[in-house]
């Protein structure tokens, strides 16, 4: 911690502001990461919702996995992928293309 013995009155007072203003700056940061700790905890709990509703889905489906999907169910995508978009700070889910 730097001592302030000895210095005149007017550097007591500049150190005064330079320190105010360093605390001013803290608090700005604080509060940033604050909010983009909300934003995060509300992008999760999308992401939660969705992963629940997915799985909620997948359980529902009979006979899953116990045999190979047929050329007629399985419809040709260009991307090779299912995209969902979730917003825009997550962008998209993308399901993984099943190989041919």
């Amino acid at each position: 911690m730097a001592s302030f013995e000895g210095l005149a009155r007017e550097e007591l007072m500049q150190k005064v502001v330079e320190l105010q203003q360093g605390l001013s700056e803290l608090s700005l940061k604080v509060d940033t990461v604050k909010g983009e700790n909300n934003q995060l905890r509300e992008e999760n709990g999308v992401l939660k919702d969705y992963l629940n509703n997915l799985m909620a889905k997948v359980g529902k489906m009979s006979n899953l996995g116990t045999t190979a999907p047929s050329r007629v169910m399985i419809q040709h995508n260009p991307d090779g992928a299912q995209s969902v978009r979730v917003n825009d700070h997550i962008g998209e889910l993308t399901a993984p293309a099943m190989d041919d």
